[in-house]
């Protein structure tokens, strides 16, 4: 009899786990679509809140300041040094005779000569400010 008992609780219990599981497999789908749903809203209120954020801190247009024509093509001249530099240092493959040469690794230095042009720019235009302080000696 107690044999018969235990038996028919095991069977009991697991009856129970099975539809307990299947119950959370049914839910888990539900409850990864409402966490998606929720990451998307929240991924949407930060890009808005961002387009919100830029528009109201806008400023009237100001003329960019005046570029001596020498800063571009120094700023050029400079960035492609600098990336041959770069490139060179950490041995990375460009050329196609070049073992483990792989096509986008050209885009990695066009990148590089972009960003390093950018900031070359932005060097001269702040040392250009500099030397454009006046200075009045008592």
């Amino acid at each position: 009899m107690l044999v018969a008992l235990k038996r028919k609780a095991g069977e009991a219990l697991l009856v129970g786990a099975d539809i307990a599981g299947m119950v959370l497999s049914v839910s888990g789908a539900a409850v990864v679509a409402f966490l998606g749903k929720v990451m998307f809203a929240v991924v949407l209120l930060a890009v808005a809140l961002g387009f919100f954020l830029r528009l109201s801190g806008r400023r009237k247009l100001v003329p960019p300041p005046f570029v001596p024509g020498w800063t571009r093509p120094a700023a050029g001249l400079l960035s492609i040094l600098e990336v041959a530099v770069l490139t060179e240092a950490t041995d990375m493959p460009v050329r196609f005779h070049q073992p483990g040469f792989e096509p986008w690794h050209w885009g990695l230095v066009v990148v590089a000569l972009l960003v390093a042009y950018a900031l070359n720019m932005r060097i001269f235009a702040a040392l250009r400010g500099r030397s454009r302080v006046v200075t009045t000696q008592p």
